[in-house]
């Protein structure tokens, strides 16, 4: 029993003078701290050099942890761990120190952020933002705020990630850091990018852009410009892009980014045709070791050779893309396991040496207590054991049970599948009739439909003919009105001239009252005939203009019936459209690519079908090229000006002055009307 506590003793003087030891590790991490911003990499050796950290005061150790995590974390070293930073966290959140509880905060928020435990990093970089507003560290300050917005920029809340990227914004003024204000600048682009706040996004790149020119920053210059150039791309500013792609390639020092500076140039030669340009760009990141961009290099080089008519190497560029897409989640496993299992290990001495260090300060209280708990410990083990035997043959029976029941349950299952899957048969079987019998009514539609066009077709050239009876009619009565009318003025001026001719002889004949009398008895009968004939040419008029107001009415008649069998036309004609699968697609897509040779005669096969013999008929009035017949038959389709340009490669102004120019060459007294309401009543 003396030799026991003699050994005791003994241990607990070697650890006192141990501790007294250590008492020199306190200028080492000021050496590490002042290191830590301009030789991080130094300043990590220094701390990873102390032997036994534990061992240290609890302050000590706390701010061991504290730089040894900082320090990692300058040297971008992959945190697997929190237990460290733990440490520092729980012992300076009991101090008054704020400038260490922010740092301590944001250190947790760095290592949270690798776990990928982005609720817990947010919650560790918000108290670390409480605590540096208490200290004068813009730099520090600054960096919380840039990592809250990547955070939140991470889970798409954009909004909320510009007011923290402005915060750091401010915080890296305040501290003059060039380098970091053209970070913040990118990084608030990066978000107004992403809300598709194009003109907004730009003018903050080009203010980076401006400071990083100012501050010679060329590292970040290459990646400003990149965000430039894809901005202008989606702005559909393609030569301003291909300047930006250039500048960007031009500022590229790092050669991991030079094949994606390739790529971009290689993208935007490719949309402003420029395919020569775009294969010389793209074949210089063929051998790239970035097996994304491998395959979007070969996607686009498919791209290449199909528009070149290069069938073959179109196919094998093709082939290359389909096998690069579907080995790139593969690409990576092995080295993701390695990395994994890298990971797992260090872990694991981490927490050996935890324990080790656990085991080294309770050893001595271990072998005080040893001999006395050895027989209660036995006696607990005993118990223990026993008890879980006796739990373990409880739980086999239960599981037996269980499996009883599982196996029961199963060949009630099976059964039941049996009985399904005969329903299946006899559901399958009435479904093929029901297939067939759809089938057969289908034809029988197609068939009614061929012959109501057929009488539609007719109708419309009777109605035609009766327009024009109409119109000719029309011309006649307005000529037998003009005619009459102009028989009323002779008669008028006759009337006129009977008058004068009567004062005439009056005056002639005033000495001469038999002869006086007489005259007048003629003049009278005459003025009397010459009412009648006013009555009748009266009675005439308005008899000529309630026939005419009767041809009016069977005129809007005519039209009111030939309208509704024009809209039961248009009705067949959308159900036709409907039961053909080709131009139902056409008509509900909203984007149309460029058509090829193969889909104009595959679109005009299938109209036909629809609209049989219009195309035979428009070729026939007029003298069409090609590509005007294409439009009109899109326009009798019903697609729109912008879909009918994007089909045919076209601008809309563009086809809207083809448009315009068929109008007026073959239809040129329908002025009033456009040319999609002339063609969609036109057949």
């Amino acid at each position: 029993m003396n030799r026991q506590i003699r050994f005791i003793l003994f241990l607990f003087i070697v650890s006192l003078t141990a501790c007294q030891k250590q008492s020199h590790i306190l200028p080492l991490l000021q050496e590490a701290e002042t290191l830590m911003d301009s030789r991080p990499d130094s300043s990590l050796c220094l701390l990873e050099s102390v032997q036994s950290p534990e061992n240290l005061s609890a302050a000590e150790y706390a701010t061991w942890c504290l730089l040894v995590t900082q320090a990692r974390d300058k040297n971008y070293v992959e945190h697997t761990s929190d237990s460290m930073i733990g440490v520092a966290v729980r012992y300076f959140e009991k101090q008054k120190d704020p400038h260490r509880k922010a740092q301590a905060y944001y250190c947790q928020g760095r290592v949270l952020s690798d776990l990928d435990l982005e609720e817990e990093a947010l919650e560790a970089y918000l108290n670390a933002k409480e605590q540096v507003a208490q200290t004068p560290d813009f730099n520090l300050r600054a960096r919380i705020n840039n990592h809250l917005g990547s955070l939140y920029w991470k889970n798409m809340n954009q909004r909320e990630s510009i007011v923290y990227y402005k915060e750091a914004y401010q915080a890296y003024t305040n501290d003059s850091d060039t380098a970091g204000m053209v970070n913040t600048l990118c990084n608030v682009g990066k978000s107004l990018h992403g809300l598709n706040l194009l003109d907004s996004a730009f003018i903050y790149y080009e203010k980076a852009l401006q400071l990083a020119n100012e501050g010679h920053a060329q590292g970040q210059r290459g990646t400003i410009l990149t965000s430039l150039g894809n901005i202008s791309e989606e702005r559909g500013e393609y030569t301003t892009a291909l300047e930006y792609y250039r500048g960007a390639l031009e500022s590229t020092d790092n050669p991991k980014f030079l094949d994606t500076e390739y790529y971009n140039l290689g993208d935007i030669y490719h949309v402003l045709g420029k395919n020569d340009s775009a294969l010389f760009y793209i074949e210089k990141i063929l051998g790239s070791e970035n097996v994304f961009i491998q395959c979007n290099a070969n996607r686009l080089l498919y791209q290449l050779a199909k528009e070149s008519r290069a069938y073959d190497s179109a196919f094998m560029y093709n082939e290359t893309y389909l096998q690069l897409r579907d080995s790139i989640e593969h690409v990576y496993r092995p080295q993701e396991l390695e990395r994994v299992k890298a990971l797992y290990n260090k872990e694991r001495v981490e927490s050996r040496h935890y324990r080790q260090m656990q085991e080294d300060r309770i050893r001595i209280f271990v072998l005080i207590i040893l001999v006395l708990a050895s027989l209660i410990v036995g006696t607990f083990i005993y118990s223990y054991f026993n008890k879980k035997l006796s739990l373990q043959r409880l739980r086999n029976q239960e599981a037996q049970k269980m499996l009883d029941e599982n196996r029961r349950q199963l060949s009630v299952k099976n059964k039941e599948l049996s009985d399904n899957n005969v329903k299946l048969e006899m559901a399958q079987q009435s479904l093929c009739h029901i297939q067939e019998e759809k089938d057969c009514l289908v034809r029988e539609r197609n068939e009614q439909v061929h012959i109501l066009k057929e009488d539609n077709r007719k109708q419309q050239a009777e109605y035609e003919r009766k327009l024009e009876e109409i119109e000719t009619q029309w011309q006649e009565a307005i000529g037998e009105k003009e005619k009459i009318l102009h028989e009323k003025d002779v008669l008028i001026n006759q009337k006129d001239l009977l008058l004068s001719q009567r004062d005439q002889r009056l005056s002639s004949m005033s000495k001469n009252e038999k002869q006086y009398k007489e005259q007048i008895g003629i003049l009278t009968d005459e003025q009397q005939k010459t009412k009648q004939e006013m009555e009748t040419l009266c009675l005439e008029m308005e008899r000529l203009r309630s026939e005419k107001e009767m041809q009016l009415q069977q005129e809007l008649k005519s039209k009111e019936e030939f309208s509704s069998l024009c809209k039961m036309y248009e009705t067949w004609q959308k159900e036709l459209i409907g039961q053909n699968s080709c131009l139902f697609r056409i008509q509900e897509r909203l984007i149309l690519d460029i058509w090829k040779d193969q889909d104009w005669k595959v679109f005009m096969d299938n109209f036909d079908q629809v609209y049989p013999g219009f195309i035979r008929r428009l070729t026939d009035c007029f003298n069409l090229t090609d590509r005007e017949i294409q439009i009109i038959c899109l326009t009798k389709l019903g697609l729109k000006t912008g879909k009918i340009a994007c089909v045919l490669g076209l601008g809309e102004d563009m086809t809207r002055r083809i448009k315009s120019g068929i109008r007026k060459r073959c239809f040129p007294t329908l002025t009033t009307l456009s040319l999609d309401k002339i063609i969609r009543n036109w057949y």
